[in-house]
Parts: C-alpha cells; sequence; structure tokens
C-alpha cells in the first residue's frame, strides 16, 4: 500500500502537461469590440510671437535675435550676456489668439540652464501682464503652473542672466523650455510629450 504523501514525478508531469494544454486554450480565445476615434485638428490658439526688443540691438554689437517657428509654435531665443545682471525686457510674447476662451499656461523647464559649474549664476524668465507675474528659475529641471491667460490676451517674456564677475566667462548658456496650455488648470500636465 502507498502513502498518500507519495505522488511521483510521474503525477507532476500529468499535471504539467493539463496546465499547459489549459494554457493554449484560453490563450487562443480573443474578443474584439469595435470602436472609433476622430480627431478633427485646429488651428493653435495659444502661441509664441516676437516681443517689442525681438530682434533689437543687444551689447557688444550682436542682436537680440528671436525666431518665431511655423505656425508660431516653435521659439528660438539667442541673447549675449555680459558680467552681473544682463536683463532683456519684452524679448518675446506668449499670446492667446482665441478671442473668446482664456487657457492656462505652464512653463517647463526641460533642459536647465548649464551655468551649475558657475557659483552663483542664474537664469530667470519673468512672465507678465499688467496685474501679475511669475518668476520661472531656469537653472532647475521642473514645470511651473497654471497661469490664466485671459481670452485675446498676451503675457511678456523677459530673461534675465547673473554672472558672477571674476569668473570665466562660458562660452554659451544653452536651456530647453516648453510652453504647456489647456483649457482648465485641474489636472497635472504630462511629464514629457508623446513622440
Amino acid at each position: 500500500m502507498t502513502s498518500g504523501t507519495a505522488f511521483g514525478w510521474k503525477g507532476v508531469i500529468a499535471l504539467l502537461a493539463v496546465a499547459a494544454v489549459a494554457s493554449v486554450a484560453f490563450a487562443s480565445v480573443f474578443v474584439i469590440y469595435p470602436g472609433s476615434v476622430l480627431a478633427v485638428p485646429q488651428a493653435p490658439p495659444v502661441v509664441w510671437a516676437a516681443g517689442s526688443n525681438s530682434n533689437q540691438s543687444d551689447i557688444g554689437g550682436q542682436t537680440i535675435n528671436v525666431t518665431v517657428g511655423v505656425n508660431s509654435t516653435q521659439l528660438s531665443v539667442i541673447v549675449h550676456p555680459t558680467y552681473e545682471y544682463t536683463y532683456y525686457k519684452n524679448v518675446t510674447i506668449i499670446k492667446n489668439n482665441d478671442a473668446t476662451h482664456g487657457y492656462y499656461i505652464a512653463i517647463r523647464v526641460v533642459n536647465p540652464a548649464n551655468v551649475s559649474s558657475i557659483a552663483g549664476a542664474s537664469v530667470l524668465m519673468n512672465i507678465s501682464n499688467s496685474t501679475s507675474y511669475e518668476i520661472i528659475n531656469l537653472t532647475t529641471t521642473g514645470t511651473y503652473y497654471w497661469y490664466y491667460l485671459p481670452a485675446g490676451g498676451h503675457l511678456n517674456v523677459d530673461l534675465q542672466y547673473y554672472i558672477p564677475p571674476g569668473v570665466k566667462l562660458p562660452k554659451e548658456i544653452t536651456l530647453t523650455v516648453q510652453l504647456i496650455y489647456s483649457p482648465t488648470n485641474s489636472e497635472t500636465a504630462i511629464p514629457t510629450p508623446i513622440t
């Protein structure tokens, strides 16, 4: 007479074979429901635009170079700061072309200004209208939000650089930001754009 605990290898193999057949049988059943999505593209209501000091004189005979890209959804700025504080007023603006709807905007610093090796250096963005302003630290990654942009309104964008005296001037200071906007401010913006 055999004990109930002595199941043996044959029993284990038989159970594994049954499990494998069962998993194959269940994996071959699929249920598919139809669905459809319709996207109706719109002209961008919130855009970059040239500020009053775009493409004006900079120090050293240079130019405050501001380029607004295709559909006003891309922006490139080249400035030429020096030691101490260099403040660039109204270099660009954020404009709401929608005459009937306001939007909430956010600025995300994706690649911060590469000044971490210069003690005390700073790069700031100042976004303002006639009643309020927001100061954004461009030396740290992060999202600064939400700032209300009323229908037909615009926000001025200024830049401020501080390079301490006595340090070696960097060859260039680069950074990347994103302009994010939404009809509501009830949720957090996506971490990075879907590509």
